[in-house]
């Protein structure tokens, strides 16, 4: 979720209070549509398209439950990051992978 917020990206729902612990539902950023997802597939992982029937076309699915270690998050951040860069969507590179280390240790 840190590495999410460090890469300026909302995520569903808003307020973190209510934040799923085996889920981020994350909104795409502006410009960027769900073909980002074959990118990050081809960066090593696979990341889900939206369900939710209203906003299903704004926002992806990372799922984070059951036996997932921290090298996990870090390759799904660096995946993450590799198919934004991918698509253009301008931040500041490692800033997710940072954020995902920090609140790791």
């Amino acid at each position: 979720k840190a590495a999410i917020g460090a890469l300026a990206l909302k995520q569903v729902p808003i307020r973190p209070e209510n934040f799923a612990t085996t889920l981020s539902g994350v909104y795409y950023p502006q410009g960027v549509d769900k073909g980002v997802l074959k990118h990050i597939e081809e960066a090593g992982v696979i990341v889900a398209g939206g369900l939710h029937p209203a906003i299903r076309e704004q926002y992806f699915r990372v799922g984070h439950m059951g036996a997932v270690t921290g090298n996990d998050v870090i390759a799904t951040v660096a995946a993450i990051e590799s198919g934004l860069a991918r698509v253009g969507y301008k931040f500041e590179k490692g800033s997710g992978i940072v954020a995902a280390q920090r609140g790791l240790t």
